[in-house]
């Protein structure tokens, strides 16, 4: 009997992965090209769409599902606008690559494709309600409610990184002050992290850094985490402390079964996780909680590919 295919594209601003993946998730086979951000919009979908051509299980597909970071119109398949591809403004995607194809096509943003990915690999579709949470550079989120993507009136459902934790916060990028964004993305704790350690001593970060604290990333923070270091510690603690204020919030308001954190910040959930769901406990409502299963996903290098892949079931 043979399976229902689909292919995926993750854009992303370093590569772009491109997949073709089972109904169930699961990828057949996977190819990678390096995204050249200052090439146009068409010429960059010819060289994916070729990519794409040179996979055996191609001419199988039923859909095509892609998932790029920025603004998008998921309904018209419109990219508004891409921070990762400065040339991207108000491009046809959709439209494009049905022209190239002659494929059904879906186009979502890249936090949307990460929660419907996690919702096939991490919980394998026994999900109901699950919202994804992905920690990277910024903060972002997808949701899915009775197992079908929520994208809200204009596309911008799951913005949770902007979400207001404290009202007399620092300033964020997006124009608002005190969002989660500026507490746990991983810009941001670097400059906290440097601005912690010009009062604090660390002599494990001193020796990892040169002193040169402009260079302490959330990498280097987990190492000297590992080795002890109290500084490197206690930064991890703020972080914990904020992203569990920010859960309580989330899980109180969507109430939902199951939470998965993704992203490169996600690597480092050992050392902030435990005093995130210590404060979340404190703060949220003890149903809630229970209802609710906090997990970081195993699979945050393929969430992107195999959720638009999957964006036609959603």
């Amino acid at each position: 009997m043979s399976k229902d295919l689909y292919l995926g594209i993750d854009m992303g601003g370093t590569q772009i992965k491109v997949a073709v993946v089972t109904s169930k998730g699961v990828i057949e086979e996977e190819t990678v090209m390096f995204t050249d951000i200052n090439e146009n919009p068409s010429k960059v979908l010819s060289s994916v769409v070729y990519l794409a051509s040179k996979l055996k299980n191609y001419p199988k597909i039923k859909s095509i599902g892609v998932g790029i970071a920025g603004d998008i119109d998921s309904k018209r398949g419109i990219v508004r606008f891409s921070p990762n591809l400065p040339k991207w403004k108000n491009v046809q995607l959709k439209k494009m690559l049905e022209k190239l194809t002659n494929k059904k096509t879906f186009v979502d943003n890249d936090a949307n494709t990460a929660a419907v990915g996690a919702f096939w690999l991490d919980v394998k579709g026994k999900s109901q309600n699950l919202i994804c949470i992905t920690l990277g550079t910024g903060v972002g989120g997808g949701l899915i409610f009775n197992k079908k993507l929520y994208v809200g009136a204009s596309g911008t459902a799951g913005e949770v990184g902007h979400i207001t934790i404290d009202p007399y916060g620092r300033n964020c990028n997006c124009g608002n002050r005190g969002c989660i964004e500026t507490f746990v993305g991983a810009k941001y704790l670097s400059e906290y992290a440097s601005k912690y350690l010009k009062k604090n001593k660390s002599q494990i970060l001193d020796k990892l850094t040169g002193k040169k604290y402009a260079q302490v990333t959330p990498q280097v923070l987990s190492k000297a985490a590992l080795l002890g270091d109290k500084s490197a510690n206690e930064i991890w603690d703020r972080v914990g402390e904020k992203l569990g204020i920010f859960l309580s919030i989330i899980i109180n308001f969507a109430n939902p079964d199951t939470v998965v954190l993704c992203g490169g910040l996600s690597h480092a959930a050992r050392y902030f996780l435990p005093h995130a769901r210590s404060e979340m406990k404190s703060r949220a409502f003890k149903s809630a909680q229970k209802a609710c299963k906090i997990m970081v996903s195993k699979y945050t290098h393929k969430l992107g590919v195999v959720g638009a892949a999957m964006l036609p079931k959603h």
